[in-house]
């Protein structure tokens, strides 16, 4: 994906997708107010689809939910003598029923355009549902076929969009906004023939064990390391992840494993809490990053800020080749040695002595539960 040039659309553009109970209606209303407002990009978007599909829809008129024979089209382009092309758009589902390839096909004329557009990790399987429906073969990579004269094109949201650019050659920042917003609309990724490795369950598991290894040991570790701390908070596991929090002078931060933060790249620029660079690693020291209640809010955000002025995020380098209790023993040494580094660098700092209640807060008081890795939501990961 080409990056965004404006990042104030594109977060706006996200939170208006991701909040949406069906995206793909948002998504097509925002790119037809895009087209509406800008002949010059409506001109170009038409030139792009004809270059992607090698039938020429320029000069078409661009109408937003058209319907015919009880079917409702996302866009319909046509020119005086009728219809040229129908797009269909998608984001997160499938096609919604068993002929609404065919049923769309059949509206089109005999040299007519189909396009379905969808996120990229979704393309192939789209193109194997649609090409099983109306008995088209749709090629890898350029998921283009012929129905007779007819011509159907999948396509990813990413690629159509990025393709429209201005007469300099530059794309339109609205529509990369748009792109990236509807390709990051889900974490959720298809899965692939991975998920039926043996192998990979027996890791995740090995893992989760490791973690509660880790976890049950931390105050002995903790105690042999020196290491100040006001609380240590029992073992908590949601089901995709395995932690315990620690608490220094109100200073609140985790150690354990996380599925979130396992598929964080370390030293990641554009991720305060990716920690130093390294390799990935399921298992972190790192600082929550729920919302706390407004009366905590600021004494939180501030004392957030602290541990990551101080490099509280921290990959735990996993040993490789060794038996199980070497690597809870490494694990182990690394977290107390590096929560040690922290407590004491917030026990010299007056302000982080000051920001300590009197008398202290409870373990577990708002975020008892909760302390995913990350935003301490029972069903997060932490």
């Amino acid at each position: 994906m080409l990056p965004v040039t404006n990042a104030v659309p594109f977060q706006a553009l996200q939170l208006l997708l991701r909040g949406a109970r069906h995206p793909e209606v948002k998504t097509n209303y925002v790119l037809q107010g895009l087209l509406d407002a800008d002949p010059r990009m409506t001109r170009s978007f038409l030139a792009a689809l004809s270059s992607l599909s090698g039938v020429d829809v320029t000069g078409c008129r661009i109408e937003r939910e058209s319907a015919e024979d009880d079917s409702r089209r996302d866009f319909r382009l046509s020119r005086p003598g009728g219809t040229r092309a129908i797009i269909e758009t998608k984001v997160d589902s499938a096609l919604t029923s068993g002929d609404q390839a065919a049923r769309y096909l059949s509206q089109l004329p005999a040299d007519g355009l189909f396009v379905l557009v969808t996120r990229e990790p979704l393309v192939r399987a789209l193109a194997v549902q649609a090409g099983h429906q109306i008995g088209v073969h749709l090629p890898d990579g350029s998921y283009r076929g012929t129905a007779g004269d007819r011509v159907v094109l999948v396509v990813s949201w990413a690629r159509l969009l990025e393709s429209v650019v201005a007469e300099d050659g530059r794309p339109y920042p609205e529509l990369l906004a748009l792109s990236a917003a509807v390709e990051g609309v889900t974490d959720f990724v298809p899965f692939t023939a991975a998920v039926e490795d043996v192998a990979v369950g027996r890791l995740v598991e090995q893992v989760s064990d490791v973690a509660r290894r880790v976890c049950r040991g931390l105050p002995d570790a903790l105690a042999a390391a020196g290491a100040r701390v006001d609380a240590i908070e029992k073992v908590k596991d949601n089901g995709k992840a395995v932690w315990r929090t620690v608490v220094v002078l109100g200073h609140r931060f985790w150690v354990g494993y996380s599925a979130t933060s396992w598929k964080v790249t370390p030293g990641d620029p554009d991720l305060p809490t990716s920690g130093p660079a390294g390799p990935p690693s399921p298992f972190w020291v790192n600082r929550h990053t729920s919302t706390p209640p407004p009366a905590q809010r600021d004494r939180e955000d501030e004392r957030r800020q602290r541990l990551d002025a101080l490099g509280i995020a921290r990959p735990l380098p996993v040993p490789l080749g060794l038996p199980r209790e070497a690597v809870v023993t490494s694990l182990l040494t690394q977290a107390a040695t590096h929560i040690r580094q922290i407590s004491d660098a917030l026990h010299a700092d007056p302000a982080a002595v000051a920001s300590n209640p009197t008398p202290a807060s409870p373990p577990g008081s708002w975020d008892d539960l909760n302390a995913s890795t990350v935003d301490e939501d029972d069903d997060s990961g932490v």
